[in-house]
């Protein structure tokens, strides 16, 4: 089995870290539901922002194999 090129190594970091991201004190901060943007607490934007940007990683990483896979 071929090594990954590097953008597909890129994409799985990129999903490692926005894991980790996910549970930081950034995103889920304890008592807090403040800031409220459009009667919705800030950790519910941000999980919909992290859900939409595994989403994007999810394209570019179907791309990166579609396209490897047809070179092969």
């Amino acid at each position: 089995m071929p090594t990954p090129p590097k953008a597909w190594r890129t994409c799985c970091l990129l999903a490692v870290l926005l894991a980790a991201f996910t549970f930081t004190p950034v995103v889920l901060v304890p008592d807090e539901v403040e800031p409220i943007l459009l009667g919705m607490p800030r950790t519910l934007w941000l999980g919909m922002l992290i859900s939409f940007g595994f989403f994007l990683l999810t394209l570019w990483g179907a791309f990166i194999l579609t396209r490897q896979n047809e070179s092969d």
